[in-house]
């Protein structure tokens, strides 16, 4: 969802204790950018992170977070509860919640549409359950994100080289270079107005690969009422990250 041509980080780690005397790991990298130290959230990696601009600032970055361990503990727990991809649970396709049920066989995935629709899910061993699951969200992805970038490209005359829906964690969706647009499975499970939303964010980067005005104009163009998905994303990404990260 966003261009990002930062320098690659380097990564370490410590540990906090929180005020329950709870340990949290806490991830140490190094952002040449940054104007100083800071801690930070991250919701779909769900892990704290100190930033410090360069490697003898590390020391002091690590204890900034042991500083500031209550708040990280507290918005930890703040986190969404992870959901796993299991029989059982609810998730949502679409924006509307299904419960995920395991049947024996070897059928493709289907619906049964009820008061709580069903996505039922056959696979000859309940161990290969999860994999199946996760097999049908990405080929629903794929077919809604086909359809709406071929549209979005054609209002903005451009032509994606590839599309790849995989599992992103720091983004939702990237453009590469050479034209490559790649996105989050989890994308979904999020009302179709959002998924849209980041078919046109990516295909206007096919244009500008930047976030200028004439960007946002792009994305506009092919979705005029654009902020409504980008403000549901701010608001309920974390959620859709904690689908598939059990805890």
């Amino acid at each position: 969802m966003r261009f990002d041509s930062r320098q690659k980080v380097e990564p370490g780690q410590t540990e906090i204790e929180t005020i329950d005397g709870r340990r949290v790991p806490v991830k140490l990298i190094v952002n040449p950018r940054a104007r100083h130290v800071s801690v930070r959230i991250d919701p779909a990696r769900r892990e704290a992170i100190a930033t410090a601009p360069s490697k003898r600032h590390l020391k002091h970055a690590a204890q900034f977070a042991t500083e500031r361990a209550g708040w990280i503990a507290q918005e930890l727990s703040r986190l969404p509860r992870g959901v796993s991809l299991a029989p059982g649970s609810f998730v949502p396709l679409r924006g509307i919640e299904h419960e995920l049920v395991y049947k024996h066989g070897r059928k493709p995935a289907f619906i049964e549409e009820d008061l709580l629709p069903r996505l039922v899910v056959p696979a000859p061993d309940v161990a290969l359950f999860e994999s199946r699951v996760l097999r049908f969200l990405k080929d629903q992805a794929r077919t809604d994100l086909i359809d709406r970038v071929a549209t979005h490209a054609i209002a903005l005359g451009v032509r994606p080289e590839r599309i790849q829906v995989k599992e992103l964690r720091s983004r939702w969706g990237s453009c590469s270079v050479d034209g490559v647009l790649s996105f989050s499975w989890r994308l979904i499970l999020a009302p179709p107005f959002v998924l849209d939303y980041l078919a046109a964010h990516e295909v206007a980067h096919l244009r500008e690969m930047n976030h200028s005005r004439r960007f946002w104009a792009l994305v506009n163009k092919c979705m005029p009422d654009y902020e409504t998905g980008r403000d549901w994303l701010h608001e309920n990404g974390s959620k859709l990250h904690a689908i598939g990260m059990a805890r």
